[in-house]
């Protein structure tokens, strides 16, 4: 289904970052509002935000009844996040009254905002339009693609001028895991996404999909460092 973009037509598409290789790098897939197990799986790796960076590869938000807890908590380890589906979902609904997308977002877990202020639904909503689309990140000499999913063929590089092609691309597109193939993946040496629930993380060409909260009982929390060491093996 295509949701329409009028909330998130000026979210910005792609961020640039670059992180020095001394620091740990973590990247967690869909939390699905799941604020003990983000604490959980944090703990595991005694992660420490004042040394540690946390990429959050969207749907954070929906399913738990914690989502905006969960929320607040990732603003207060300033962990970068970007935008999934559900997020889309959330902004097209309270932003843009989208009947479609609340309808869509209402089945498919968004009943939490219901026992939230409104006050603090704008603030959350002003707050998850300025998270981008995608992530090109620099890292022990890597460049690695982080969005919630992408399409078969994509360049890092040079996206399309077309903005509701880039959301359905990044927020959306399951093609990569139902056809089992990357056509293109262009100006990355790998990229890292949630959105295709899974028992297990799993390769598709150079595109790692490690979404398994949802099937898989608790979300995959990965230390970027063992991902690049294992490639070089």
């Amino acid at each position: 289904m295509h949701i329409g973009i009028n909330a998130i037509q000026a979210v910005s598409s792609k961020q640039a970052i670059f992180i020095n290789d001394e620091c740990r790098v973590f990247v967690i897939g869909d939390l699905d509002g799941d604020l003990p197990a983000l604490k959980s799986a944090l703990n595991n790796v005694n992660f420490n935000p004042e040394r540690d960076t946390l990429f959050c590869l969207g749907d954070f938000v929906d399913r738990g009844d914690k989502t905006y807890d969960l929320f607040t908590h990732l603003q207060a380890i300033r962990a970068c996040m970007i935008l999934g589906n559900h997020e889309h979902l959330m902004l097209e609904s309270l932003l843009s009254n989208d009947e479609a997308a609340f309808k869509l977002w209402t089945d498919n877990g968004g009943n939490w905002h219901k026992s939230v202020s409104s006050e603090k639904l704008n603030v959350m909503c002003d707050e998850l339009l300025t998270k981008p689309l995608s992530i090109v990140l620099e890292y022990r000499g890597y460049k690695i693609g982080l969005s919630h999913t992408f399409a078969q063929s994509w360049d890092w590089e040079n996206y399309p001028d077309d903005k509701s092609v880039i959301v359905q691309s990044l927020l959306w597109d399951r093609e990569v895991v139902k056809q089992n193939k990357v056509v293109k993946s262009h100006g990355v040496d790998f990229s890292i996404h949630g959105h295709n629930s899974t028992k297990a993380p799993f390769w598709v060409g150079n595109s790692y999909h490690i979404d398994t909260n949802y099937y898989g009982g608790k979300p995959t929390l990965l230390e970027l460092s063992d991902v690049i060491n294992k490639l070089e093996k």
